[in-house]
């Protein structure tokens, strides 16, 4: 009898021991599983991040997003694009505390190119420790400050390091050194993927031997929106067969009797019709000194008036700008803009001449003055301007003069008078205030009957006011809080729960 009271009192002892173990060990469990749950989903989110990186931008003007425009360019990409950063990632996003935020900003930007299309692929190459990969790339200058390679199939287009940034111009043209002062990613990598996505260019003839200025900006903005730019000098060269437009820029003598035959000849097109010619006149001479080109503007019902266009409209006079730089309204000819992404942008211009229609059934405005402007005249001397009486009225800063066979849905040939050859220098064409590089694109498109691919993209200041936290903050901390807060407080209250647990 006593044997078994003792029996029951063992088991009875037993019995609370035992549910301590098996809370115990259910602890344990727990606790490993949420360490391993940890760690998958840690594994998973730095395997996610690798390519699609996680961060919040909080920027005021969303400094690391996409623009709309960009967004809109991508999604006209079909065909597979590669993006070959030509560093180490950590070795782009290097620099010294003026520069480190732009090349930060611009590494960002790079991975959401990559992430918004399904069609580009972005890949990270150190030359250094692959220095063959440049060699299938035979057309690319490799001695040059090259940062990107955008790549198409067979077609491939280097970015430069200066396509990428806006730098200090008196830093780069007095030592060679690059301060960078600003980003524009997106529009550079943007023309270059649209360059080598698009099979068929247009090809344009720049005129030389003709004492030109340096047109070099202009046929740039060209080649990124997928123009062949080609220079022949008609003394001994011909214009291609396949080129659809011709520019004459700025010349500082006329054609000759020959050359004016030759792009009659090229403008007739055996009746076929179907060329452009862009003229950009030269305002240092008299007009008389240039009776070819003078004859070739009245084939096309215009001709140039000597002096330059003095705008008198507070709306259009630039602010701290003198009278011969102002803003010019759009022709009332919608077929030339009705294209453009923004025509509330206006185009600017300098020094203009004034460009007059002689024959309305051939020639319209492309580009006006105000009417409170006028014509003041080149040649006029000092003692004069005291007498002289302006004639106030809407002048022509740009028309277009077109010709055809006159058949319905025939082809039509156009001259296009700029008179300003200012208006396609680096300073506008590369100022988002102002329309220039945006419109004469447009007008490029619209006159070679191509859809308007320009690529005009705004860059955007890292530096600008965050809502609440840095720029850097606005980067790092959504990652940091996946990867590191999450894991460890998780970890941390597991341990809590065991200790209390395993004290019971």
């Amino acid at each position: 009898m006593k044997q078994n009271r003792n029996t029951s009192e063992n088991q009875q002892t037993k019995k609370p021991k035992n549910r301590k173990l098996t809370r115990g060990a259910m602890s344990i469990l727990l606790t490993a599983l949420f360490i391993a749950a940890v760690v998958l989903v840690n594994i998973i989110l730095s395997v996610i991040t690798d390519t699609h990186p996680l961060y919040i931008d909080v920027t005021e003007n969303a400094s690391y997003q996409l623009q709309k425009e960009t967004k809109e360019y991508l999604d006209e990409v079909k065909e597979p694009v590669e993006l070959y950063v030509l560093q180490k990632e950590s070795d782009f996003e290097s620099g010294d505390s003026s520069t480190y935020k732009y090349r930060v900003q611009a590494n960002k930007l790079i991975h959401a190119i990559d992430n918004y299309s399904d069609n580009i692929t972005l890949h990270y190459v150190d030359l250094a420790a692959e220095p063959t990969f440049t060699a299938p790339y035979t057309q690319v200058d490799w001695t040059k400050s090259h940062a990107v390679l955008v790549k198409s199939g067979e077609l491939y287009r280097a970015v430069d390091l200066t396509d990428l940034f806006t730098f200090n111009q008196e830093q780069y043209s007095q030592y060679g050194t690059i301060v960078i002062t600003g980003q524009k990613v997106e529009q550079a990598l943007t023309t270059a993927i649209v360059n080598v996505t698009t099979k068929e260019k247009t090809k344009v003839t720049v005129l030389t031997g003709q004492g030109e200025q340096d047109l070099s900006a202009f046929t740039k903005l060209l080649e990124n929106n997928a123009y062949e730019v080609e220079t022949v000098s008609l003394l001994n060269e011909s214009i291609s067969d396949d080129s659809e437009f011709v520019i004459i820029y700025d010349p500082d003598v006329d054609l000759d009797d020959k050359a004016y035959e030759t792009l009659t000849k090229w403008l007739d097109n055996d009746g076929k019709f179907g060329h452009n010619l862009f003229y950009f006149p030269n305002d240092q001479h008299e007009l008389s000194d240039f009776p070819n080109l003078n004859a070739l503007l009245a084939d096309y019902g215009m001709e140039m008036q000597y002096g330059y266009i003095y705008e008198n409209s507070e709306n259009h006079v630039i602010p701290g700008a003198n009278h011969y730089i102002s803003i010019y309204d759009y022709g009332e000819d919608t077929a030339y803009t009705e294209n453009l992404r923004n025509p509330s942008i206006p185009v600017v211009m300098m020094l203009t001449m004034p460009v007059t229609i002689t024959d309305e059934t051939m020639a319209k405005p492309l580009l006006k003055s105000s009417d409170k402007s006028f014509l003041f005249p080149r040649d006029m001397k000092e003692e004069d301007i005291k007498s002289f009486e302006p004639k106030t009225e809407s002048l022509n800063g740009a028309a277009i003069g077109v010709r055809n066979d006159g058949k319905e849905g025939s082809k039509n040939s156009s001259v296009v008078v700029i008179g300003s050859y200012e208006a396609v220098t680096g300073n506008y064409l590369s100022s988002t205030a102002y329309n220039n590089a945006a419109y004469f694109v447009n007008l490029f498109n619209t006159l070679s009957n191509r859809e308007d691919i320009s690529v005009v993209i705004e860059g955007k200041d890292p530096s600008s006011k965050e809502l609440g936290i840095t720029s850097m903050n606005a980067i790092l901390f959504p990652s940091i809080l996946v990867r590191f807060v999450i894991p460890i407080a998780v970890l941390v209250i597991g341990l809590i729960i065991w200790i209390r647990r395993r004290h019971q």
